[in-house]
């Protein structure tokens, strides 16, 4: 095995480095409300293909995307109970995989035939699978967007770009990603370039972003593997983002953000903002627009919500890196810390995974500190 791989990030197949350490971790798959009772659908994550339903007990299962008999697809077969039968010649598995009928054959023989099956949570509004080979770990849970709140999400969306050209976005893009947006709702602090600090945590890594002595200080944090958390100014917990590979190529984001009740409910309620509040799909057409160079950002209607705009803007420069950007041809700076360290880190699990060494073990953020940032 070269001790290159430890170096590879971009590759998460089921035989790759970056793939097995992923794999240790609880991923999303789908949101829960798109996952109706008695529904089956096809699921791709990290370059492999599994059938994902929800029993009529409301329980969602995850198994292998093919029958075991000839290779259909079980996703367009029927959810019978808890199980899932073949539409091709009705053999029938239930949540473990287990084969338990095959029409017209000997009943024993089911016994024998057992297919890859998962196990499933759902948190936070979206179902969670663990695709590794060991026992899954308790699942990481964010205690900030447990609390009396309201949780909103949008459609997961799919880029076609590597799931790290995602990870990997910084805060010093913002004064020059969003300038238009920022420009066209007049917000003048937001085109300051920004003095960011990064540094190592329990969860991953915290930026601490100053953009003038008088601004207050904004945390953008990042949970290994493969979340991002963007804070709201005043500290609330703001979104969540799992970047999830689809496959080397193409990536799909779940955000789930929080925001403070208006009045003095208990309990989270929950909120799904419309399909195309963010991505109607003309987004991605004049987007993909830009980058072939028949039109520019700043000619777009002024009458387009920020929103969009603000989407539009991390689109065209993280899509634009290519889907699998050559990373030898950077020239990385000062502004770049948080990058640097994300690799370093990645890297030196990724090591270790190889090695056989044990791993850092990630838990969930503490309380933010309100010390100011030393100043460089």
């Amino acid at each position: 095995m070269s001790d290159e791989l430890w170096r590879d990030f971009v590759h998460t197949g089921p035989d790759t480095i970056a793939g097995r350490y992923l794999r240790t971790f609880w991923q999303p798959v789908a949101r829960s409300q798109d996952l109706a009772v008695g529904r089956s659908v096809p699921v791709h994550v990290m370059s492999e293909s599994f059938t994902l339903y929800r029993g009529e007990s409301g329980a969602p299962y995850l198994l292998d995307f093919r029958c075991a008999h000839r290779g259909t697809q079980l996703p367009i077969g029927w959810v019978e109970g808890d199980a899932i039968r073949c539409r091709y010649h009705g053999w029938v598995y239930n949540g473990s995989g287990q084969c338990v009928e095959q029409p017209g054959e000997d009943p024993a023989l089911a016994t024998k035939i057992r297919i890859g099956s998962y196990p499933c949570q759902e948190y936070l509004g979206l179902v969670f699978a663990y695709l590794g080979e060991s026992d899954p770990p308790p699942m990481r849970r964010f205690p900030e967007f447990e609390s009396p709140a309201v949780l909103e999400w949008g459609r997961p969306e799919i880029w076609p770009c590597n799931y790290f050209n995602r990870v990997e976005n910084d805060p010093g893009h913002v004064p020059f990603t969003h300038r238009e947006s920022a420009r066209r709702r007049g917000n003048t602090n937001q085109l300051i370039v920004r003095n960011t600090q990064s540094h190592e945590t329990e969860f991953g890594v915290r930026s601490v972003v100053v953009t003038t002595a008088a601004a207050p200080q904004q945390y953008i944090d990042f949970h290994m593997p493969n979340i991002n958390q963007v804070r709201t100014l005043d500290d609330l917990p703001g979104t969540l983002f799992w970047r999830v590979p689809i496959d080397d190529e193409r990536c799909i984001s779940f955000p789930v953000g929080v925001i403070p009740p208006t009045g003095a409910g208990a309990g989270v309620s929950r909120r799904q903002l419309p399909d195309d509040d963010l991505d109607s799909g003309s987004e991605w057409k004049v987007s993909e627009a830009i980058l072939a160079g028949e039109m520019r950002l700043e000619d777009i209607d002024v009458e387009l919500g920020t929103a969009k705009m603000f989407w539009m803007e991390d689109y065209l420069t993280q899509v634009g890196q290519s889907a699998i950007p050559d990373r030898s041809r950077e020239h990385l700076g000062r502004v770049d810390e948080s990058v640097v360290l994300k690799r370093a880190i990645w890297q030196r699990e990724l090591r270790a995974l190889m090695e056989g060494r044990p791993l850092k073990q990630w838990t969930a953020p503490g309380v933010i500190s309100t010390t100011p940032a030393p100043q460089r």
